[in-house]
């Protein structure tokens, strides 16, 4: 079932660790393609993230994948590490050392920018209902809208060209890609810190699927991933 599925959101929200458990294995088997595979999955929708009965995470469709150049993967190293402390300019000369600009960049302006913008992305909510029925069932509903996943990411890239940066394609797959986690976060996990959650790992981090990134799954196969208890259950499947 999808990842938003009407029962998947059900069952998260009588177990929350059903939730923690499907968004941090998919989040750190995503980061880890980044950062150890070739490419990565650039279409990360909630259709195309399965949550199976057996409490396994499948990624399917690779109809869009991206690739991350050694300069951009370092950018994004920067990056996460300016975001995790809320270090705004930080953020913007992290950018700044991934994009192309023909001037001089102000930081400080850009980062009050970037401040604006990341406090807009926060503030923004999906609406979940979950309910009991006449008959003792449990009934879930979700309003969320995936074309405010790009409006977001237009705002970002209105953002950096105004201040005279243009940033590369690849780094606008992961960023879309991100905000999608961002709301699958949200809406299975609200109360999941992935900043400080020892179970998460950022990409090019020390969580716990950085120990097992050698392990990650062979396209149309399964293998051992990180897993929310430590465990060696096989837990992602992949098919293209």
């Amino acid at each position: 079932i999808s990842m938003l599925d009407e029962e998947t959101l059900v069952k998260a929200k009588k177990d929350p660790e059903v939730g923690q458990r499907a968004i941090i294995t998919a989040l750190n088997i995503w980061t880890q393609s980044v950062s150890q595979m070739p490419w990565f999955h650039a279409d990360v929708h909630a259709g195309n993230l399965l949550l199976c009965d057996d409490g396994r995470v499948g990624f399917i469709d690779f109809g869009i994948v991206g690739r991350v150049s050694d300069r951009t993967f370092q950018a994004v190293n920067e990056l996460s590490i300016a975001l995790t402390l809320a270090d705004y300019p930080g953020m913007a000369r992290a950018l700044c050392n991934m994009g192309a600009t023909d001037a001089e960049v102000d930081v400080e302006k850009f980062g009050k920018d970037i401040e604006t913008l990341m406090t807009r992305m926060n503030s923004v909510q999906p609406d979940i209902a979950v309910a009991v029925m006449a008959d003792g069932t449990v009934a879930g509903s979700i309003n969320f809208d995936e074309n405010e996943v790009t409006n977001l990411l237009l705002e970002m890239v209105e953002v950096t060209e105004d201040n005279g940066l243009k940033l590369p394609r690849e780094f606008g797959l992961l960023v879309k890609q991100s905000l999608y986690f961002d709301r699958y976060l949200k809406i299975l996990a609200p109360e999941l810190d992935v900043m400080n959650d020892d179970r998460v790992s950022g990409i090019g981090g020390d969580g716990a699927a950085s120990e097992a990134s050698a392990a990650l799954p062979a396209v149309n196969g399964t293998g051992s991933s990180p897993t929310a208890n430590g465990d060696d259950k096989e837990d992602v499947v992949i098919d293209v």
